[in-house]
């Protein structure tokens, strides 16, 4: 091992010049290809950059428009609700009806101030997530509930089911933070 390791060394010193051009061609290729990498990524990194700050971007309008959202008049709204609390309370189930549809109201008013789009409630409240609103199929169930009521004249109404469609737009509420 020694030897050959004395002959390199021999070889480096007596022979520079021209173990230097030698060097110099054989490493040439190298360098090329590492210089090609080298702009692939910064070309990644480029394009990364880009797509973050558009997310960010994006992010920031998103926070924007729900600050310039106009205000939901929160009194307005805890009074209906005391209202819907008091139907619930009777035992007349055209009343448990009036409740389920005013409380759709409202939140269907709820969700068109806050700027979700769509021709009616169903539109809306497809574009709501989970993270926004923790029950939203508690709350589709309700609206189907709703639905039914509407445009089923003979539709029976439980005052258990009731109960059941207006907790779930009690808990959407709280979760937007208005009751």
């Amino acid at each position: 091992m020694r030897t050959s390791f004395l002959k390199f060394y021999d070889n480096v010193i007596t022979n520079w010049p021209t173990f230097s051009k030698q060097w110099e061609q054989d490493v040439f290729p190298y360098k090329i290809i590492s210089a090609v990498i080298s702009l692939i990524l910064l070309g990644v990194v480029i394009y990364l950059i880009i797509l973050i700050r558009k997310e960010i971007k994006e992010s920031l309008l998103m926070v924007t428009e729900s600050i310039d959202a106009p205000e939901v008049p929160q009194q307005r709204i805890m009074k209906q609700w005391d209202g819907i609390v008091r139907k619930l309370a009777s035992d007349d189930p055209d009343s448990y009806k009036m409740a389920i549809i005013e409380a759709d109201k409202i939140f269907d008013d709820l969700l068109k101030r806050i700027g979700y789009q769509g021709e009616d409630m169903g539109e809306r409240l497809k574009q709501i997530t989970p993270a926004q609103v923790a029950n939203i199929q508690q709350v589709w169930a309700a609206h189907k509930v709703r639905n039914r009521i509407a445009h089923e004249p003979d539709f029976y109404l439980t005052k258990e089911d009731a109960i059941r469609a207006i907790e779930a737009y009690e808990r959407a509420f709280e979760d937007l933070e208005l009751l």
